[in-house]
């Protein structure tokens, strides 16, 4: 599914770089958010430990925010390169909160890395809630968080291109795994696999049209309904034919690398608009910024999965031992 999302999210980008859209490719950012939270509850149950998780989301996230930051701010230096219709200021000061994802001017699409940093609190309160009192204390949050999307000075509390209205799909995930292979497993062992595949081919369908709409917290809860739909019936103990596409190779590696190819993508876009050798709105321009920027950030979002995320990711899950005196 990440896959998919991070594919998507290029996807969008080509089609808004080629002609007006109010598209805005939040929907593949609303099944990152839920998958995240799915896979953090998983987490959670494993080891509840704050201080533990907190660390490991900081070197998940930040090494790769950094060094991305930190290339765009020498290719400004060196070639003047900046994406947007007005450079940002490449200041010491506004680099460094770039960096640390309290700012996205310099990368834009990294507006969504400070929501996920805003979810880790509200991602171990949910968790704590759910421990002591259940769903249904979880499942208030959830609502509340909904009822906030629809207020404006809630969703740009942060300024800039940082929206909070999708942040309750990180519960929403949490709850689709910490409720239980009750969700996972009843989703289809309840189902016929013919019905079973009728919901899913549903949700994708759903999600494709609002996903064209302009993105608002109706759009957005849709989304965030027919993702958890779609993990709840991909995890659970039997492979529907229609989810298979998940399965292949060339997919599960874009999963992979999902992280670094979402950070990087948006400069191979740039890269690919600067060679094309027309720019006229159309359809196949848009198909051919796609390819292309496909074909130039999946080795660089390769280096940078290998590189910098993998040896991260291992340092931040290696236990803290003092040695005695």
């Amino acid at each position: 599914m990440r896959g998919y999302a991070a594919l998507s999210v290029l996807a969008f980008h080509a089609c808004a770089l080629s002609w007006d859209t109010i598209a805005t490719g939040m929907a593949p950012v609303v099944v990152f958010f839920a998958l995240s939270g799915f896979l953090l509850a998983r987490s959670l149950d494993r080891d509840p430990d704050p201080f533990t998780f907190v660390r490991h989301r900081l070197f998940r996230l930040l090494p790769a925010a950094i060094a991305t930051v930190l290339l765009l701010a020498l290719a400004h230096q060196s070639f003047g390169f900046y994406m947007g219709s007005s450079p940002p200021s490449f200041d010491p000061l506004n680099v460094i909160l770039n960096a640390v994802l309290i700012k996205s001017d310099i990368n834009g699409v990294m507006w969504s890395l400070t929501v996920e940093c805003v979810a880790v609190p509200v991602i171990l309160m949910s968790h704590a809630l759910l421990r002591r009192y259940g769903t249904t204390a979880v499942w208030i949050l959830v609502a509340i968080l909904v009822a906030l999307s629809f207020w404006g000075p809630y969703v740009h509390l942060l300024d800039g291109a940082t929206n909070l209205a999708p942040l309750y799909a990180f519960v929403v995930g949490l709850l689709m795994q910490s409720s239980g292979t009750v969700l996972t497993d009843a989703s289809q062992s309840r189902l016929r696999p013919s019905l079973a595949t009728v919901v899913a081919c549903a949700a994708f369908a759903v999600m494709f049209i609002v996903a064209f709409r302009k993105q608002t917290a109706v759009t957005i809860a849709f989304e965030t309904l027919c993702a958890s739909v779609l993990i709840c019936l991909a995890a659970g103990p039997r492979t529907l034919a229609v989810l298979r596409p998940f399965d292949l190779d060339v997919v599960r590696f874009y999963g992979r690398i999902s992280y670094s190819f979402y950070l990087l993508h948006m400069i191979g876009l740039a890269l690919a608009a600067r060679l094309l050798p027309f720019d006229q709105q159309s359809v196949v321009r848009a198909a051919i910024l796609f390819a292309a920027g496909v074909l130039i950030t999946t080795p660089a979002a390769w280096l940078m999965w290998r590189f910098v995320e993998v040896p991260f990711i291992e340092v931040g899950r290696r236990r803290m031992v003092t040695k005695p005196a």
